[in-house]
Formats: structure tokens, C-alpha cells, sequence
């Protein structure tokens, strides 16, 4: 993972409901077994989860250089437009929480404003990626009025995290909530492509689960792709470079990696960008390319499986 300073490393905290795993391969395993039979809804799917390992992150950050690739660069704009009104809308010492970290470029631009305004906030990087985490925040510049930690865990994790923060500000020796100690106002971020990987019914849930542990004085701001221009749309998820596919095929190989097999052969795969004009949105799919050897963790033939 490369070495870091103790600062770094101990700034990121393990919420992590099983500690013994550091990869969440279990998570992910048990998650992959399930999708493999079809999951809630019968589709076969790869979970999202076998995107992120370290070469995936590695990966996304090339799509998000990719000038095509609008959703992060209008992003960027959008935050350089609006980083000062945000700052004005939370009170000094809050707390901001990503979800679903990444790069870290995005929400720099955030900090900086924070930094820049002379006001202190404490900034929280959920990833379910330690290595990401390490190497994203030991990037991260040296400031005064920010302090910058990171969270390694899954997303339910964080909800578990974010739930145990007001018990945690209860005066001690009361469980009183009129005596509760205040607790800093809390800024949730999504941004990226975090909530388009899953369907508007998954994202209402999402959003609603997350919503229910804050308090009346804390906000979420969330980034969804609006675009409907199929054409603009086709260019930024299917590149000329073709990373965008070699982004999707890396999560056939953490599978097998997280199996401990090579249960899915990557020659008998392929990897499609698609527009769906009836929903209105791009997906991926895996596509088994007819080879006998094809088959699901228990030896079962594979199908197609789309996300």
C-alpha cells in the first residue's frame, strides 16, 4: 500500500462492522453470491462494491481526465460556482462527510473555500478503499482551519458511524436528550457517479436512510447526471481509450480475486456501454460471449448481467 506518515494513517478511523477483514472481501463475497443467483429481483449483477478495489480508483481517475467525461468537469465548475454559498451555509466547526471519497479533487475545492474564509470544519472521506484513503489524504495540502480524516468502511458502515454521533454528544451519565451536549452540524456529500449506479427506487432508499440520522440543522447535497443528449451521454462513458471498459472488466477480476478462483475467464467476457432511451440513462453490461467454460461460482453456466 506504500508507505505513509503516522499523521496519515492515523487520521483514518476503521468503522468497519467486521475488523478482521481489511479488503471487506466477506462483504463482497457474500454480496457477489447472491447477485450471482439473481439477487432480490432475479437480474444477475456484479455488485458495484468489486469496482472500487485500488485499480479500479486508479482507473476512474483516468475517466475523470477524460475531457468527454463532462460529469466531472462540470462538477468541478459547479463547486468553484457555489463553494462560497455553501460556506455561509454552515456554522463554524461543522462536519462534512463524503460519501464515497475518491480522488478527493472535488471536494478540495470545497476545503479550500472553508480554508480561504477562515472557517474551521472538520472533513470526514468515506472509502471502502484503505489504500485509496491513504494515498488520497496524504495528497491532501497542509491547512489550518480544515481538519481532514478519513472513515474505511462501506456505506452501511458510515450510516452505523453517522447514527452513533448523537448518543456520542450525551452529557455523561444520562441517556437525557433535553441535557444532550450539541453536536456539529453535518454537511453530507454525494457527488460523482455514486448515485447513478443504482436505480431511482435503490436512490430514494439510499437518501432516505441517510436523511433519517440527521437532524433539522444538517444538510446532503447530492450530484445527479441530468443529461439527456443520448449522444453526449455514449461519448463520456465510452471513450475513444476505452478506459471506461477497462474500468467495468477490472470488476471480473476482483471477483475472481475475491472467490479465489477464476471463475469468471476474462476472454469470455465483454464489456458494453449502452444508452437505455426508455429509462433514460447509460448502463454497462457483462456480456458472456458463448464459451463452455462460462459458468457461476457453484459451475452453472452464466448470463448476461447488466447494471
Amino acid at each position: 500500500m506504500g508507505s505513509y506518515s503516522a499523521a496519515v494513517e492515523g487520521s483514518i478511523l476503521d468503522i468497519r462492522q467486521d475488523k478482521t477483514d481489511p479488503s471487506l472481501a466477506t462483504d463482497i463475497r457474500d454480496e457477489l453470491f447472491s447477485s450471482l443467483r439473481g439477487g432480490e429481483h432475479g437480474e444477475k449483477y456484479l455488485p458495484e462494491m468489486l469496482l472500487w478495489d485500488e485499480k479500479g480508483h486508479q482507473l476512474f481517475e483516468q475517466v475523470n481526465a477524460r475531457p468527454e467525461y463532462y460529469v466531472h468537469n462540470d462538477e468541478i465548475a459547479l463547486l468553484r460556482k457555489h463553494s462560497e454559498e455553501i460556506v455561509k451555509q454552515l456554522e463554524p466547526g461543522a462536519m462534512i462527510i463524503e460519501l464515497g471519497s475518491g480522488d478527493l479533487t472535488k471536494v478540495q475545492i470545497l476545503l479550500a473555500a472553508f480554508e480561504y474564509a477562515g472557517q474551521p470544519v472538520s472533513y470526514y472521506a468515506l472509502d471502502l478503499g484503505l489504500p485509496n484513503l491513504l494515498r488520497t489524504l496524504s495528497l491532501l495540502p497542509s491547512y489550518t482551519y480544515v481538519t481532514a480524516k478519513g472513515l474505511h468502511g462501506t456505506f452501511d458502515d458510515g450510516l452505523r458511524w453517522l447514527s452513533t454521533l448523537h448518543s456520542a454528544h450525551q452529557k455523561p451519565g444520562t441517556t437525557n436528550t433535553a441535557t444532550a451536549i450539541p453536536s456539529p452540524q453535518k454537511l453530507l456529500l454525494s457527488l460523482g457517479a455514486t448515485l447513478g449506479n443504482v436505480t431511482r427506487s435503490e436512490c430514494a432508499g439510499f437518501v432516505s436512510r441517510f436523511a433519517a440520522v440527521l437532524r433539522k440543522s444538517d444538510m446532503m447535497l447530492v450530484s445527479l447526471d441530468g443529461t439527456k443528449d443520448a449522444a453526449a451521454v455514449s461519448n463520456a462513458y465510452n471513450d475513444t481509450q476505452g478506459i471506461n471498459k477497462a474500468f467495468n472488466a477490472n470488476a471480473i477480476d476482483h471477483a475472481n480475486e475475491i472467490l479465489g478462483t477464476e471463475v469468471f475467464r476474462g476472454e469470455e467476457w465483454d464489456t458494453v456501454g449502452r444508452w437505455n432511451a426508455e429509462l433514460g440513462r447509460h448502463e454497462w453490461g457483462y456480456v458472456f460471449l458463448g464459451s463452455s467454460r462460462g459458468r457461476d461460482a457453484k459451475g452453472e453456466r452464466e448470463e448476461d448481467c447488466w447494471e
